[in-house]
């Protein structure tokens, strides 16, 4: 399994959509050594942007064009799916891992679908979340990001309680770089 690395994320900070990567690595960073220990041999990510954490991961990618981008180089197997559909073309368990980071607010009211799906097909997984995020009207891409808080994320996640939490503290004075919250789950 090879992890995504702080000069692949300067890579991403040196290309076109730098703007998009500031302030990631502070969440992306915590992802790395919450799973780089873990004994993983299949990893899906959900929603990579441009690109996956784990750099061999299987990928899931909507089938609609995503402004967040999609991986130059997937060296696993892409899925091309809306995770808002069910059942996932996936099987039980197949996963050891499923990342999916800042994607389930994007899902339209289906988070608790998507999250089913996350159960079923993996042993475990690491989500990244939005939190109490207040603002951005200026840009419709924003609204699925606002006025999450715990609550909320309890419902979108079944109420099974994550094995690890940690908070995030904003990393800038834009919108997009508000406190976030990352959840490990084992489910097994």
């Amino acid at each position: 399994m090879e992890l995504m690395t702080r000069e692949d994320f300067q890579s991403l900070l040196d290309g076109p959509n730098s703007n998009y990567y500031l302030g990631r690595w502070e969440y992306f960073s915590k992802v790395i050594e919450l799973i780089q220990n873990l004994e993983l041999v299949k990893v899906c990510e959900l929603g990579p942007g441009f690109m996956p954490i784990v750099k061999d991961a299987d990928v899931m990618l909507s089938p609609n064009d995503d402004h967040f981008g999609k991986p130059d180089l997937v060296k696993g197997k892409t899925i091309i799916h809306d995770a808002t559909v069910k059942p996932w073309p996936i099987r039980d368990k197949e996963y050891d891992l499923l990342i999916a980071l800042q994607v389930l607010e994007h899902l339209d009211s289906k988070q608790t679908r998507a999250f089913r799906e996350i159960m079923r097909v993996s042993k475990r997984a690491v989500l990244s979340l939005p939190l109490g995020w207040q603002g951005g009207e200026e840009k419709p891409t924003h609204r699925a990001h606002r006025d999450i808080d715990l609550e909320l994320i309890h419902d979108w996640t079944l109420n099974v309680e994550p094995t690890t939490v940690i908070e995030i503290p904003r990393t800038g004075l834009e919108f997009s770089k508000g406190p976030r919250l990352i959840c490990y789950w084992d489910f097994e």
